[in-house]
Parts: C-alpha cells; structure tokens; sequence
C-alpha cells in the first residue's frame, strides 16, 4: 500500500467513525497494524505527550478531548488519533523523587568512591628508594 492509498484509507475510517458507522477501538481492532495497540482496540493508555513521535505528539497536542484526528504520518507510519481524556500530572511530585534520587545516589557514590579510595591505597606496596 503507497503513503497515498493509507492516506486515504484512514481518511475513509475517519470518515466512517465520524458518522458513527463504526469506533474507533472497531476500527483499530480491524484495520490497525499496530501490534502493542490494535488488541486494545487502539488504546494506549496513559503517557504524557513528549514521548511519542514529533509529529504524533503534534498532531496529539491539537487535539480536543473526544476528537479524532485527520491521518498522521510519522516515522512509524500512519496514524488516526482519538484523545480519549486528558489528566493533569504534578510534576513538582516528579521533580521532588528525582532530586531525592539523585541526593541518594550521589552520597551512596561518594561512600563507594572512599572505601574503593581505602582499599586501593591498603592494598598498594610503595617502596622507597634512595640515592
């Protein structure tokens, strides 16, 4: 199948969808190559935007919540989008266990670092020579 033909194959599912001649998850289930999604009934469960492909998450972020959108062409190859619902993540949350890991992470480092530092000097012979 070309770029074209795909292009107006989804454009006909759209359509289809649309008008309520089908769902989107029917849709999917039938005609999505997709193998992670298309038993999901094109589902992909919560994730945030940015990870995704540019123009996926393009097309994703111009979305309305209920609102299907026109075929997408991505690195991957075509997409319909649905934008089932949106929620709001706190990102302060986030950015607090990520510094809290990094803190941790950082001093379990530096413990390691000295007792290696320790050893290495124990275990290292040092003769002195003189002349």
């Amino acid at each position: 199948m070309t770029d074209d033909q795909a292009r107006v194959k989804l454009e006909q599912i759209a359509a289809d969808i649309k008008s309520g001649k089908t769902s989107f998850a029917k849709a999917a289930k039938e005609f999505s190559q997709d193998p992670g999604s298309a038993n999901q009934g094109g589902d992909l469960g919560w994730a945030a935007a940015d990870i995704y492909d540019p123009a996926f998450r393009d097309a994703l972020m111009k979305l309305n919540k209920g609102q299907i959108s026109a075929p997408v062409h991505s690195s991957f190859g075509w997409h319909l989008i649905e934008l089932m619902d949106t929620r709001n993540v706190d990102k302060t949350d986030a950015a607090q266990k990520d510094r809290a890991y990094r803190m941790l992470f950082n001093r379990k480092f530096s413990e390691e670092a000295a007792t290696w530092m320790q050893e290495q000097r124990a275990s290292a012979y040092v003769k002195v020579l003189s002349n």
